[in-house]
């Protein structure tokens, strides 16, 4: 039989996956999590010509504007000023409020005097950017030249040497207050510009490329996880798309779909939960499809059921802005990800496989993406990897799924494919079976006929000589015996195939019994009106474990078989010989022989090689034969010519 355990399903694969997989995840964070940082009050940024790049969040002062009606002149009262608190390197907020108020002094000690200040925040409501003397309470001369053409709301400032600013920023979000802001030099700022938009373009490139393979696979083989999967991806990458601000980059500012999407959804974090969200929805359906909840974790159903339902709501209090819909969004997250820890173990643990590519795949998305979660929270400072964990994760995500799903369609052909070949050996097991049948019909009809005919005759009485009466009742005779041993053939055949109610081998000298066997068909031969002739070439020391009765039935049947074909007077020849680890018994006979393309199936119990000649039996007793010898882990084979006998052989094994 073959087994339909696939390289997933063994233990050591599966734990060395999960092993490599954390040192993957492991070495990415060693490469690119943020250094510590020791918190400090300082609000004062010194900018020196070798560094250019500084994070404003571990400089900077901050003050919860709670009704977010404050304007400039408000937030430099005494009154307000000094309720401005040390941000503490901290670049989120978490909900604590919608406006945020940022403070920070500026001097610069470098030759350079245009930079760049940076909020890597797209989806913000609004950013007010003021700069003020720092020698005296007005306005600074104009120190924002532009806004930068980029995805993130950034200006370019004039920052004459020597010369301290006091930067004020409003910022207003309908969300999580995440404010990771950066002020780096003009070259610094076009190096991050051009490696943003080299990794969006390879991420976007390989999200494209993944979601059209996993709709071709829906298209190919109509199963609908595919079809979820694919838009699982489409629907984050949209989603990250907005989170990164290069929807406005894509569309531009003034697009009318742009303006449609922000009239639908109210603002672009709308946008991004929206698609989020539906992401989440059908990765909920895709996870319900391959982790068949109903057959390996019944009782998630409920809680599986009672998201699907709540999926379409939440999109639906989106569109119209219902209030605590970002609490509520929180909430489904949650139970998402609860479902899909609790589900998959459980899946896992009833022995579904697909349950394995899961766990897999979510090693490397949660890995990679937990900074960007533990950022929102304040538990890691902003970096590379907080602000791209989504799309590092999700990249992982995808190749272990695509590796895992493409592994399962080559499966599905294997099975599929051995599902055909099943079908037509069923097929040719039908029609032996048919023919079967019909022999068996034929041989114990004819018979039976004559038998029928007999007894007709003697019920109507009809008058036979003496002579005839006892010729008659001994045909009569030898076709109920024939249909006995037919039927006894049929039954040990059946009793062979099945392989049971066998007796234990016995180790035997094999040339002793082997010879002595041999001597015991001499009298049928005779009694057939043919010679006998026996050679013994076998070790005497030879010992063969068999079940010696078995292997004298197939001596016998190969004997009956070249008694009923051999002329009158020919010679029937036992012989066998040992070596090499192995016995060969072989019966010649020296009649009319069987043509080639006959030889491959005299061992067919429904095959007969002259099915209309009267000499052709049942086929069973060969049939008998290929079994016990195959039994024994041995070879049965015929060597024959037209016109020049035949010479049966079997071959077992010494042990």
């Amino acid at each position: 039989m073959v087994s339909n355990k696939t390289i997933i399903g063994h233990n050591w694969f599966f734990v060395l996956s999960i092993f490599m997989l954390i040192c993957g995840v492991s070495i990415v964070w060693m490469l690119f999590a943020p250094t510590p940082y020791a918190p400090t009050t300082a609000n004062e940024i010194v900018l020196h010509e070798n560094e250019g790049i500084y994070s404003v969040n571990d400089r900077m002062d901050v003050f919860v504007d709670e009704d977010g009606k404050r304007k400039l002149a408000d937030i430099q009262t005494p009154e307000v000023a000094t309720r401005f608190q040390p941000a503490f390197g901290k670049s989120a907020f978490g909900l604590t409020a919608g406006t945020y108020w940022i403070r920070t002094t500026v001097i610069n000690q470098s030759p350079l005097e245009q930079w760049v200040i940076r909020l890597n925040n797209s989806v913000i409501e609004q950013f007010e950017l003021y700069i003020l003397d720092g020698k005296s309470a007005g306005a600074a001369p104009p120190r924002i030249i532009e806004k930068a053409d980029e995805h993130f709301p950034s200006s370019y400032l004039h920052l004459p040497a020597n010369d301290p600013v006091v930067i004020y920023m409003k910022i207003v979000i309908n969300g999580s207050m995440i404010i990771p802001i950066e002020l780096m030099d003009n070259h610094s700022f076009l190096v991050n510009l051009k490696n943003d938009y080299l990794f969006f373009g390879l991420y976007y490139g390989f999200v494209l490329m993944m979601a059209a393979y996993m709709l071709s696979l829906f298209i190919f083989n109509r199963i609908k996880a595919y079809l979820y999967y694919s838009l699982y991806i489409l629907c984050f990458s949209v989603s990250q798309l907005v989170w990164n601000g290069l929807l406005q980059e894509l569309l531009g500012k003034e697009s009318r779909l742009l303006a449609f999407l922000l009239s639908v959804f109210g603002n672009y974090e709308g946008i991004d939960y929206f698609f989020f969200i539906a992401c989440l929805w059908f990765g909920l359906l895709f996870l319900g499809k391959i982790l068949q909840l109903e057959v390996y974790a019944p009782r998630m159903l409920i809680i599986y059921r009672i998201l699907n339902i709540a999926s379409p709501l939440i999109l639906i209090a989106s569109l119209f802005h219902f209030p605590g819909y970002e609490t509520l969004a929180i909430l489904y997250e949650s139970a998402f990800a609860i479902l899909l820890i609790i589900s998959t173990a459980w899946s896992m643990y009833r022995g579904n496989l697909a349950a394995r590519y899961v766990v897999l795949a979510a090693i490397p998305f949660l890995g990679l993406a937990m900074p960007t979660i533990l950022n929102t929270f304040s538990l890691m400072q902003e970096s590379f990897l907080t602000h791209y964990g989504f799309q590092l994760g999700s990249i992982a995500e995808f190749i272990m799924f695509s590796i895992a799903l493409s592994y399962q369609v080559r499966q599905n052909r294997i099975d599929k494919e051995n599902a055909l070949q099943q079908i037509k050996v069923n097929e040719r097991i039908q029609q032996a079976r048919n023919e079967l049948l019909q022999n068996i019909s034929h041989d114990i009809r004819t018979p039976l006929t004559i038998v029928q005919g007999g007894i007709q005759a003697m019920i109507r009485g009809v008058e036979i000589a003496p002579e005839g009466n006892d010729r008659f009742l001994k045909t009569m005779y030898t076709k109920v015996l024939y249909i006995n041993t037919f039927i006894d053939n049929l039954f040990e055949l059946s009793r062979l195939e099945q392989a049971k109610e066998r007796s234990s081998a016995k180790s035997i000298r094999f040339a002793d019994w082997i010879a002595q066997e041999f001597d015991s068909f001499s009298s049928q031969i005779h009694s057939d009106g043919l010679q006998y002739k026996s050679t013994v070439a076998v070790d005497p020391q030879l010992v063969i474990t068999i079940h010696s009765h078995e292997i004298r039935r197939v001596i016998a049947n190969l004997v009956h078989n070249a008694c009923k074909f051999s002329p009158k007077g020919g010679t029937v020849h036992l012989q066998a010989n040992s070596g090499d680890g192995e016995v060969l018994v072989c019966i010649e006979d020296e009649g009319m022989g069987i043509s080639p393309e006959h030889s491959d199936n005299v061992f067919n119990r429904t095959y007969k090689v002259d099915p209309a000649s009267p000499m052709s039996g049942s086929g069973l007793g060969l049939a008998i034969a290929k079994e016990i010898v195959d039994l024994h882990n041995g070879l049965i084979w015929i060597e024959s010519k037209l016109g020049e006998g035949s010479r049966f052989y079997f071959k077992l094994p010494a042990v």
